[in-house]
């Protein structure tokens, strides 16, 4: 019998001679590091639902819900005729339009620090633009966040994103390292600290913790992030790329009952079409405004332009799913299928006798493989583990041969982790569970585990 990279090979043949030919074309043959797959990636033809398609009709349930940017499904209707009718109209008028404003006023309605907003094309733009304003707003230059939290791949907030968070990030100038200061997740005496002895322009956090609860924030936490940075006049940051609209319709500071004061946000935002946006505090905001009264003290405004701010395709795309998701029940539905799966992988973890953990909140999951505590796959608890390992990829040898087996098995997640959609089913469900199921199996019978 072939063995998993053996049968992986020999399946996906096509898509690895593809790949072959990509090497020339990109770097690695991806556009994106974390479509890099190992020995190869699969390619995608099309997506419906829940399920995405391979270049021979092979049919995967698909855990990369676009990067976190579906929260409906692949092709959720309204979405589509929305979209389909807006095409027809332009993709890019050179100038202000009325669905942009609709666009703006549902997300004002649904994010309680959304007093004004300025849409950008991404999740790196938005803190990209958090940043400068924090800057101008209180002039001071330096920021902080926590290590293992993601905010883009600007220079300022590329330290300490992505594993090792220990290693200098290339290209970056050490003058500007010098105003990035990394704190320790969830410690609130370093940061109150900290804001005492320096003077820090900005506090960024992702409120659910780093990459959506891989190295989970408690909510207390964030609470004493609101009080201490209103005390020291810091501007207080909640990243919510990826849990705006998902945790809840009004994101983690609607759950949490937490008011920041900039929000930025992307994904879900324009309904899986690009876009992003910074909201916030109507006095932060208006330093864009051209208005001399609403200018900084210099007496200039500060400028913000981008080609594809605010489009009418995404502003369609984003319109059509933020009226379903303003509901709560896409999230709900979600949510629950996420912890359905969680609790079938660790029955099956548990009955293998595996030191592995599957964990997450809301409708995200992580596998941490191989953590050396001698607890149930159901009783771990992230909080009381090394909260910097869970973000580095456990055994990338056996994760590799976890996500080639699902892959066999018709099923699509990244290297460890995943996320729902409203649109996956309890056979969905069914079917990844069992996958796993065979994975372990398989990966016990050639004594990986």
């Amino acid at each position: 019998m072939p063995t998993i990279l053996e049968e992986f090979t020999a399946t996906f043949k096509r898509d690895q001679e593809i790949s072959e030919q990509s090497q020339s074309t990109f770097p690695d043959g991806v556009t994106h590091d974390n479509r890099h797959n190992d020995p190869f990636p699969i390619y995608i033809s099309h997506c419906d639902g829940s399920k995405k398609y391979g270049l021979d009709g092979r049919e995967f349930i698909d855990f990369w819900s676009g990067h976190g940017s579906l929260l409906l499904a692949h092709n959720p209707p309204e979405v589509v005729e929305a979209v389909q009718k807006q095409i027809t109209r332009g993709t890019h008028y050179g100038g202000s339009h009325e669905l942009e404003i609709e666009w703006a006023q549902l997300v004002l309605n649904l994010i309680p620090s959304a007093e004004k907003i300025r849409f950008v094309n991404s999740g790196t733009e938005a803190t990209h633009m958090a940043i400068r304003l924090a800057r101008t707003f209180t002039g001071k230059s330096r920021i902080v966040k926590f290590s293992g939290h993601f905010h883009g791949w600007h220079d300022t907030v590329a330290p300490a994103s992505r594993p090792p968070l220990d290693t200098p990030v290339p290209g970056i100038p050490q003058s500007v390292l010098d105003h990035t200061l990394v704190l320790p997740p969830n410690n609130i005496d370093i940061v109150a600290k900290t804001l005492a002895e320096d003077d820090i322009a900005c506090l960024m956090i992702e409120p659910t913790g780093a990459s959506f609860c891989t190295m989970p924030c408690p909510e207390e936490f964030l609470h004493q992030l609101r009080e201490v940075t209103a005390r020291h006049n810091v501007v207080l940051l909640f990243d919510e790329v990826v849990t705006g609209f998902r945790v809840s319709p009004g994101g983690a500071q609607a759950l949490y009952g937490i008011t920041p004061d900039l929000t930025s946000l992307a994904k879900i935002l324009a309904g899986g079409l690009p876009g992003g946006a910074l909201c916030g505090r109507e006095d932060i905001m208006d330093l864009i405004s051209i208005k001399r009264e609403n200018a900084t003290k210099s007496g200039q405004k500060m400028p913000h332009p981008g080609t594809f701010n605010g489009n009418p395709l995404s502003a369609s795309a984003g319109i059509a799913t933020l009226k379903i998701a303003a509901t709560g029940d896409p999230q709900k539905r979600a949510a629950a299928s996420a912890r359905r799966l969680v609790a079938g992988f660790n029955e099956i973890i548990d009955r293998h006798e595996l030191d592995w953990a599957v964990y997450g909140a809301f409708s995200g999951f992580h596998i941490h493989i191989a953590h050396g505590l001698k607890v149930k796959a159901a009783d771990f608890d992230p909080l009381e583990t090394n909260l910097l390992s869970l973000k580095a990829t456990s055994r990338p040898d056996l994760t590799k041969h976890v996500r080639c087996s699902m892959f066999l098995n018709g099923v699509d997640m990244s290297m460890g982790t995943g996320l729902t959609m409203a649109a996956h089913t309890d056979a969905d469900i069914d079917a990844a569970t069992t996958a796993f199921e065979t994975t372990l199996s398989r990966m016990k019978s050639e004594s990986l585990i």
